[in-house]
């Protein structure tokens, strides 16, 4: 995709996605050597939390806030209160997001969409074109695997000392895929 090769030199390119359910289970890890304890399999929707997150590629840094659920009040509230103070400040966003239902009804909701923000639909069955998805995999090797959380604040908690960590590190992401 261009948009990640030739970032465009007026704005910053986030992605926006969701991670999850997280359930509350035990999750391995190269800890548990090679034939781990017998582990709990239960997954209980009530018991369930979701990541809101969204990513600049070009810099590695990202923002995430944990919600019970991700509806398109939710997917909103979360554009308006914390993707656009953390990257407003470049003259444009380029919103790069799939086509979950939860987004459209964000956008439909969103009367009032500021003018600098443009939107970028990845196709659908295409969720590797978004760069978020690595850096999911990414967030959760730093701070789940090998965890035995029992609660959703528990997870929470993880997830945004794992976002800091990965802050205070960043790894920019290149893309080198050719389409």
């Amino acid at each position: 995709m261009s948009l990640y090769r030739n970032p465009p030199k007026d704005g910053v390119v986030v992605c926006v996605d969701e991670m999850g359910p997280l359930a509350c289970i035990p999750r391995g890890g190269r800890a548990w050597g090679k034939k781990p304890a017998r582990r709990a399999d239960r997954y209980h929707p009530s018991n369930t939390i979701q990541l809101l997150a969204a990513f600049a590629p070009h810099t590695g840094c990202a923002v995430g806030v944990p919600s019970p659920n991700k509806t398109g009040e939710v997917v909103l509230t979360f554009l308006k209160e914390t993707v656009l103070p953390r990257f407003g400040a470049a003259s444009k966003i380029y919103l790069v997001w799939d086509n979950f239902s939860a987004h459209k009804r964000a956008l439909n909701l969103w009367t009032t969409r500021p003018a600098n923000v443009e939107i970028f639909w990845t196709p659908t069955n295409a969720s590797w074109l978004n760069l978020i998805e690595p850096w999911f995999l990414v967030l959760e090797k730093t701070a789940l695997h090998n965890t035995h959380l029992k609660t959703t604040e528990a997870i929470a908690q993880n997830l945004k000392q794992g976002i800091d960590y990965l802050n205070n590190h960043p790894r920019p992401y290149r893309w080198t895929k050719t389409i």
